[in-house]
């Protein structure tokens, strides 16, 4: 009785383990916001311990540097360092690893004679678990964070258009513009014309550079638009707006998939209720036109 007792507990914490894990306690608003500024996560802390572990991972396994690598721009837009990725997925892999030898140890106190392959088994499910979980979870945050900087970069775009139409430069219409917002878009936006206003670049150059750092395809095509209306004499003002429109009709055109999408999943409860309750009714009647043929 005691070893299913301790079995029991041993079980339970362990779920919820997991579902803590899955399902995080949600982030106070004073520390997304100090998230979200670039400048406090451009300082690398050389003394936190997140660091070192991630540094250490990725000076050690080239496997997890070259992944760490492939997802930059999804890091950058996301506002998480290479070190703190890294230490994440391996940290993820030690806890999924411990679940063999806390499955072997829950089958000993139990008494369950299991083989070591099961164990084994485990671990290794686990292991590929916590490498995938860090990964997927970045990748949606990521794309979460463009499809935002699309709606801001659409409410960019109708600003600029006001100021061309109000005779401003294109320079001048694009710095006023990113001065009509206070998100984190807006501000990345600022940033990077700032700092080419620094290195001696136009805007539409210093906005490209930044569409590649962060991934987002519609900043990079609304700087070469701007670039080309600007060295061959076309027509600034209905480049940007109809690259508005474009991007309003997209996230509409997405909002409208995704709404179709939740509500065929929504369709999939009903669909199974009603073949249960069909069953339900009808098995009596199966059964006694079996027991008649019999």
């Amino acid at each position: 009785m005691t070893a299913v007792l301790i079995a029991g507990m041993l079980v339970g914490a362990g779920l919820w383990l997991a579902w803590t894990g899955l399902r995080p306690a949600p982030e106070p608003l004073g520390a997304a916001i100090a998230r979200l500024d670039r400048r406090a996560t451009a300082v690398a802390v050389e003394d936190d311990r997140d660091a070192r572990f991630g540094g250490f991972l990725l000076r050690h396994l080239p496997v997890l540097a070259r992944a760490v690598d492939r997802m930059r721009t999804d890091l950058r837009i996301v506002g998480r360092t290479p070190e703190e990725q890294a230490a994440r997925a391996g940290s993820y892999v030690l806890v999924a690893l411990l679940l063999g030898p806390w499955v072997a140890f829950v089958a000993w106190v139990v008494g369950a004679d299991l083989p070591l392959v099961v164990p084994a088994l485990v671990a290794v499910v686990g292991a590929a678990w916590g490498v995938a979980v860090p990964f997927g979870t970045l990748r949606r945050q990521a794309t979460a964070r463009r499809k935002a900087f699309s709606h801001a970069l659409s409410a960019y775009c109708n600003v600029a258009v006001m100021s061309l139409a109000a005779g401003r430069g294109v320079e001048q219409a694009l710095e006023t513009a990113s001065t009509a917002g206070k998100g984190w878009a807006f501000a990345e936006m600022r940033g990077a014309l700032t700092a080419g206003y620094v290195r001696g670049e136009p805007p539409w150059e210093s906005l490209g550079r930044l569409g590649l750092e962060l991934g987002v395809q519609d900043l990079a095509e609304l700087a070469s638009t701007i670039s080309m209306a600007g060295e061959e004499g076309a027509a600034v003002r209905e480049t940007v707006s109809a690259k508005a429109r474009t991007i309003r009709e997209r996230i509409t055109a997405d909002t409208e998939q995704a709404a179709a999408a939740v509500t065929e999943r929504m369709s999939l409860p009903t669909i199974l209720l009603v073949a249960g309750f069909v069953l339900f009714l009808g098995y009596p009647a199966v059964e006694v036109l079996f027991g008649i043929g019999n």
